[in-house]
């Protein structure tokens, strides 16, 4: 969606034809190989989740790239997880589910997507309330629209899952939690997980549900200076053209500019986060 939310103001800010090309699979591995096989000359871009999907490819599938391949224009994007639960579920605040799976261990089921942020934030949440994993019932999905869909069926007691495109199915779930630093406006009732936590007097560190970022290649500005500050120059016009910021909240894109640097902090520090659960991998 921010590919082709994205390429139309990009070929007209560029002067040239901007196309997109699908390169679905594998965890993100096979588009970021395509990419990185083509010819380092700007010619090519990649729209890509850096943290958590990279993270897993190289540490889990050995992909054989790293962060140092890449030089990470802007993270547009950064989705939060959110909590939800079943209409009529029998578990209907956070403080309800930690205090099941308190008193149940094994009992309560967990819905996340594998490799994703939220299976990350779920591994976090048990170690911070000093459990195994095992101390929820954790049932693993391979996209997110087919772990709502359970959600709303009743077929999990809660789900952590990324918060933005569950938003449009409220009338089915309930959102009971986010991992975020402060309520959205979206949710404005809705806690964040840590100040249900910190009432039990418990803290933790979550990680972003996921990171989408517009990409190059690490060696494009020394090989060709002139072709990347237009690159870059370009982007960051397009992200602040009100007109290319009305179209993409209007489809639910975020639309935040970073830069570079910024970007590649905040990406090291997700896979600091990541590193001390790198076992989650394994599960």
């Amino acid at each position: 969606m921010m590919a082709r939310n994205l390429a139309p103001a990009l070929s007209k800010e560029l002067g040239v034809p901007v196309n997109v090309l699908d390169k679905e699979g594998g965890a993100m591995v096979i588009g970021t190989r395509y990419f990185l096989s083509q010819p380092h000359d700007g010619n090519t871009l990649l729209v890509s989740g850096p943290a958590p999907y990279w993270y897993a490819d190289i540490n889990k599938f050995h992909a054989g790239y790293d962060l140092k391949d890449f030089d990470i224009l802007n993270i547009q994007w950064t989705d939060k997880t959110g909590v939800f639960v079943p209409k009529g579920g029998k578990y209907q605040s956070f403080k309800d589910i930690i205090d099941a799976i308190k008193a149940h261990p094994g009992e309560v089921s967990c819905g996340v997507v594998r490799d994703s942020g939220e299976f990350f934030n779920a591994g976090i949440l048990m170690n911070a309330l000093k459990l195994p994993l095992s101390a929820i019932r954790l049932v693993t999905y391979e996209a997110s629209a087919p772990l709502r869909t359970a959600v709303a069926g009743g077929q999990l007691d809660f789900a952590l899952v990324s918060l933005e495109a569950s938003l449009s199915m409220l009338s089915l779930i309930n959102a009971v939690a986010i991992f975020n630093d402060v309520p959205i406006p979206e949710l404005p009732d809705t806690p964040t997980a840590n100040a249900v936590l910190k009432a039990e007097g418990i803290a933790a560190t979550f990680v972003p549900s996921s990171m989408r970022a517009l990409i190059t290649y690490a060696d494009l500005q020394e090989k060709y200076p002139d072709r990347y500050a237009r690159l870059r120059g370009a982007y960051e016009k397009v992200l602040h053209d009100p007109e290319f910021l009305a179209k993409a909240k209007k489809q639910g894109v975020g639309t935040d500019w970073l830069g570079s640097e910024q970007s590649l902090k905040q990406i090291k520090a997700a896979y600091a986060i990541f590193d001390q659960y790198k076992g989650l991998l394994n599960q």
